[in-house]
């Protein structure tokens, strides 16, 4: 996926994690043995205002983070999906969103308590977890970056460059929500595109 805007890739994220692990096999072994559990489509896996024990590492399938506005409306907040992390390293806090399925997940678990263990065996554990958290916090900054700089219909096509698989798993009411806007608008958007010749039928 392109992210121009991140200068410094993400040494645990992606396929790099698998190349950490595999450079140490009690590393890998450590990793093979954490929990993993499986989310349904439409699940809640974080309602807002609790706090999680762990963190997770999306194996497979998609989730999302959203807020509830005072008119009850879904507001996305990010995507997750495989091969990215949910949560943030050190004290656990109450969530400010809730992390719900799109598709059916599996998600490997990282308790906290696990997480201290590990850091004391492998102290360079934690500081690559920061480094792959703050990746995703630059890909937060950024979308807010396109929020405040970008239309809609230029949000929208920012997001089929960037994410065109994404894009095609995504039903119509999601991609509105993430894009800020109303299924109706990205309808017409869609359509002004296709008239244009921007978008393929």
């Amino acid at each position: 996926m392109p992210r121009a805007e991140i200068d410094t890739p993400c040494p645990i994220c992606g396929s790099a994690l698998l190349v950490y692990l595999q450079q140490s096999p009690a590393r890998l072994a450590r990793w093979d043995a954490l929990q993993r559990v499986t989310v349904r489509r439409g699940q809640v896996l974080l309602r807002v205002g609790e706090t999680p024990a762990a963190l997770w590492w999306v194996e497979q399938g998609l989730l999302r983070a959203s807020f509830l506005d005072a008119g009850g409306r879904e507001r996305s907040h990010a995507l997750y999906p495989e091969q990215h992390w949910l949560g943030l390293p050190g004290v656990p806090q109450p969530s400010l969103v809730t992390l719900d399925a799109l598709e059916p997940s599996r998600l490997c678990v990282l308790p906290y308590a696990a997480l201290e263990r590990w850091h004391a065996d492998d102290p360079g554990m934690a500081g690559l977890l920061w480094q792959g958290l703050s990746t995703q916090v630059q890909r937060l900054t950024a979308r807010e970056q396109q929020w405040l700089m970008l239309d809609a219909s230029q949000r929208y096509q920012r997001f089929l460059l960037e994410e065109p698989e994404l894009a095609r798993r995504l039903k119509q009411r999601h991609l509105a929500s993430h894009l800020g806007i109303t299924d109706v608008a990205l309808s017409r958007i869609r359509r002004r595109l296709r008239e244009q010749g921007q978008l393929s039928p």
